[in-house]
């Protein structure tokens, strides 16, 4: 057997398997096929596969790997180790022998405890084992995988048990779909890669693992709070004892010389000053105070607890405290500490400038770094102030913007995100594109940029098409991720909790609505060149009017047009990582259609194809025409040409290394490539002709 295969197929009838080859000698050769295999598929049951089947679709249609569903009564995974495969049983339910023992092998490969037999129901009903997982052909004769998993479902003791099908002949999504109906986890169709079996199962058994560690936790919470509610209480009742509260008083203002003052020792303190007062008729204005002070202590809902305000004021407190004590203790709505989960900016007095540089290195920061400095970017332009924007409400935008991007997308995640909107925040400041547009279109910009890949699933509209897709169904094939990304940007910003846009009147929101959706629209690269066209003939024409909603808006889709491949343009370093990131997701893309018999782009596949042909390509078809109209529009930004130029003579560099053999590791970086090819002509891009003054705005 071919080790350089991707998957093993067996498409023999089992039947005939039987009479041919002695069952001991394929059992005693299956470990050898395991090992000597990178990545392994189980194609059905060993039947002969349906005629009217349509080519195997290597989704798998989940009820989400965030379900609902506590962790299993069954598992054996005692909560103070963390998940780990070692500590999972899986059952698993086939028909053919050879099936089982394969995935056995697979499985054992990946430390997990596997059990197998073909009457799993019986395996069940011992209680031998404590099962986390099922993991069921759907084709057996005694009691097929979509029975199986409806009477487990249906068990008072088994119900908690996950269950993945999978099949080679039952592939459309039609089972897909009965699996989540019934209450199956999962759906893979066969064959089934390996690793993305480990990456289902781990998935789903570290989310459950993580539901029931939350379940917990709340549980204790809720302890606690009955504890701190009977507490209360008591000391309600104590309160009406005059000698009791007499003796609180006196022990509490021996605490009014501490900086944190609660509203109860605040009250106790004024009291007694007011005793020991006897000419009260000489201050009666300091009599009114404290007694007007003393109500409104009083009237406090927590009495007990301290403001911490003296604390927060004082600047000898680090930041780092400060959060503790308002996140943890405190009520408070202070601007910089109200959402307890918001990161807290890395400690820089320059943050607000060299986030608007073109060379800031992304990679450099965490993804709560990056939070913070989207604030800024609102800040900057006075944003919060002119459309009264609370600091907590778009501290948890930013929030729910970044849940929505997957993290397991190599390009289209939340870095992206951030680092479109990093481009277009240095076109308004640094390249003061700013002077064209108005405030409503720099906070529909930067909205724009956050969301314009928000759920981004990473493939691209092709796939959507040709997969047929929920998606590409719900928006009749018409760019359809920018849709579902423009959709979702409303969707987050309806929730009261983020509403940003709460304080614009109802013309602001039209015009703002209006003007995210096309925004977002404009990053669907079907329309590349006619954005590019469009832009070009208004520049050669007559100059962008700022009073006109119009060519605003022409500038605004150019200007995220631009962010959005903006990588072309970055320093070397910058544009090598993101070229990397773009590949892997389009060379993963390709192996999905070949194996989907969709159509696959030559540019896509890796065996016709390299990461450097590929950004070289890029930037000659796609950027360079851009950006050279972004330097004859902001002339401060023709030196973006000239880091293109060197990126695209690197590339070339790299293409030649790879003829000469020199280079073999496409993802290996070498900071100066060109210094390594001899006798080479690398010339540079071709340049527009760029007017030597910007467009001055109307």
């Amino acid at each position: 057997m071919n080790n350089k295969n991707e998957y093993i197929n067996y498409e023999n009838n089992s039947k005939d398997k039987k009479q041919v080859l002695n069952s001991n000698t394929v059992l005693a050769n299956i470990e050898t096929i395991s090992n000597n295999t990178t990545t392994i598929i189980m194609n059905g049951n060993n039947k002969a596969p349906n005629a009217n089947n349509s080519t195997p679709t290597p989704t798998s249609t989940s009820s989400s790997s965030t379900s609902s569903s506590p962790l299993s009564t069954s598992s054996n995974i005692e909560f103070q180790f963390e998940y780990s495969p070692s500590r999972v049983h899986i059952l698993v339910a086939d028909d053919d022998v050879i099936q089982r023992k394969i995935l056995e092998n697979v499985l054992k490969k990946f430390h997990y405890n596997v059990h197998n037999g073909e009457e799993a129901w019986e395996c069940l009903e011992k209680g031998q084992v404590k099962y986390d997982l099922v993991l069921t052909d759907v084709m057996m004769p005694e009691i097929n995988g979509f029975d199986l998993c409806t009477k487990i479902n249906l068990h008072p003791v088994f119900n908690k048990i996950p269950v993945i099908l999978m099949s080679g002949t039952a592939v459309d999504y039609k089972c897909a779909n009965d699996t989540i109906k019934i209450g199956g986890q999962d759906f893979l169709t066969k064959p089934i890669a390996k690793e993305l079996l480990k990456k289902k199962i781990d998935t789903l058994l570290g989310s459950i693992w993580q539901k029931k560690k939350e379940m917990e936790y709340k549980s204790v919470l809720a302890q606690e709070r009955e504890k701190g509610s009977l507490l209360a209480k008591q000391m309600k009742l104590k309160e009406h004892e005059i000698e009791e509260l007499t003796r609180k008083i006196t022990e509490i203002s021996s605490i009014s010389k501490e900086a944190m003052e609660t509203p109860l020792v605040s009250v106790s303190r004024n009291i007694e000053e007011l005793l020991q007062q006897s000419d009260w008729y000489k201050n009666e204005d300091e009599l009114k105070s404290k007694l007007t002070q003393v109500l409104k202590e009083l009237g406090s809902s927590n009495i007990y607890r301290p403001s911490f305000d003296k604390l927060i004021k004082n600047d000898s407190i680090d930041q780092a405290t400060k959060s503790f004590l308002v996140t943890e203790f405190s009520n408070s709505t202070n601007r910089r500490y109200s959402i307890p989960t918001f990161p807290q900016a890395p400690p820089n007095k320059d943050a607000k400038e060299f986030i608007k540089a073109w060379d800031f290195d992304i990679f450099k920061y965490s993804e709560d770094d990056l939070m913070p400095f989207l604030v800024d970017m609102f800040e900057n332009f006075q944003l919060l102030t002119i459309f009264k924007i609370p600091i907590e409400k778009l501290q948890r935008f930013i929030m729910a913007v970044h849940s929505l991007y997957r993290k397991s997308n190599r390009y289209h995640n939340f870095i992206h995100a951030f680092d479109v909107t990093q481009t277009c925040y240095s076109f308004l400041t640094s390249f003061n594109a700013a002077q064209y547009l108005t405030h409503l279109d720099i906070l529909s910009l930067l909205i724009s940029c956050m969301c314009h890949d928000l759920n981004h699933p990473g493939f691209n509209n092709a796939f959507q098409v040709n997969s047929q897709s929920e998606l590409s169904m719900t928006y009749n094939d018409v760019s359809v991720l920018e849709n579902h990304h423009a959709m979702l940007t409303f969707k987050i910003l309806k929730n009261s909790e983020c509403n940003i846009l709460e304080g614009l009147n109802e013309d602001q929101y039209k015009e703002l609505r209006r003007s995210v959706v096309q925004l977002i629209l404009a990053t669907d690269m079907a329309n590349h060149f006619e954005h590019i066209s469009k832009f070009q003939h208004h520049l050669n024409s007559s100059e962008f009017d700022r009073n006109k909603k119009e060519d605003r808006q022409q500038i605004l889709n150019f200007l995220i047009k631009c962010g959005d491949i903006s990588n072309v343009a970055r320093p070397w370093e910058l544009n090598f990582e993101w070229s990397i990131r773009v590949s892997d997701e389009f060379f993963q893309q390709s192996q999905y259609e070949k194996v989907c018999g969709f159509p696959v782009a030559p540019f896509m596949n890796k065996t016709q194809t390299t990461r450097a042909r590929i950004a070289a390509d890029f930037i000659d078809f796609v950027a360079l025409q851009l950006y050279q109209a972004l330097a004859q529009f902001l002339v401060e930004s023709k030196i973006l040409l000239d880091i293109m130029s060197k990126n695209r003579q690197n590339w070339q560099a790299i293409i030649e290394l790879q003829k000469e053999g020199k280079y073999k590791d496409d993802l290996y970086f070498i900071k100066e490539p060109t210094l390594m090819v001899q006798n080479q002509k690398l010339a540079k891009i071709n340049e527009c002709d760029v007017p030597l003054t910007p467009q001055t705005s109307k």
